[in-house]
């Protein structure tokens, strides 16, 4: 398991963004307004959110939350 800080609560939104990127729906960049319509998350949360799945990318595939398959 990694040292990594990553909100623990968000992790179904880290798995959204996964599948999000894998999709190629969007540039991950543009990924907030997604997360904003799948969740019903005001902009601020959202990029907040993103910010964390981009900071701690790595974390979330060593310890399992996401995989990048």
């Amino acid at each position: 398991m990694s040292n990594s800080t990553y909100n623990k609560e968000w992790i179904a939104y880290y798995e959204y963004l996964e599948f999000l990127r894998q999709s190629g729906a969007t540039n991950m960049f543009g990924a907030a307004p997604y997360l904003q319509d799948h969740y019903g998350l005001d902009r601020r949360k959202a990029r907040e959110v993103l910010s964390s799945w981009m900071t701690h990318y790595d974390a979330l595939l060593e310890d399992g939350v996401i995989s990048n398959d």
